[in-house]
């Protein structure tokens, strides 16, 4: 090796170990959720009460766990459950802006979180059925108390 190029052990040992340190430290790998954080996920079958409003029982001093955000979705008749879509958040109507969060529909069609995914301005709802149908909810949701007006004064949620 030509002089000047050699290089001494225990540098070149500290080297590597920066590059390694500085290679792991800045992966793109998301944190895991929380291991109490609860979420619907497509095919599951553990919710309940399909269309009934979930945070009359799913609320802090409730008789069940806590959800931030909970509902059901239906076919376009209203009465079957629509199961296995996907609930899309986004900062902007009609599934534009930054897609802030999703959350999965069970196989009993309805979802739910004790995770607070929502930004406290709200967002816009997007549900995607399993077949590809979409519909967007044209107001800016506050809340996740959906079923507290989707089936109550508003038409269900549905989705073929």
């Amino acid at each position: 090796m030509p002089k000047g190029l050699t290089m001494k052990p225990t540098r070149y040992l500290l080297t590597i170990v920066i590059t390694v340190l500085l290679w792991t430290g800045c992966s793109r790998k998301e944190p895991a959720p929380p291991p109490s954080a609860l979420y619907s996920v497509n095919g599951g079958t553990t919710s309940h009460k399909n269309g009934q409003i979930c945070l009359t029982c799913h609320v802090t001093g409730g008789s069940a766990v806590n959800f931030v955000i909970a509902g059901s979705v239906f076919k376009a008749d209203s009465v079957t459950p629509s199961s296995n879509g996907i609930l899309y958040f986004w900062t902007q109507q009609g599934g534009t802006g930054l897609l802030v969060a999703t959350l999965e529909v069970d196989a009993n069609g309805n979802f739910f979180t004790n995770s607070s995914i929502l930004p406290a301005l709200g967002a816009f709802p997007q549900m995607r059925g399993i077949s590809g149908a979409v519909k967007n909810m044209p107001i800016l949701a506050l809340t996740g108390n959906c079923n507290s007006c989707h089936g109550v004064n508003e038409a269900p949620i549905w989705i073929n």
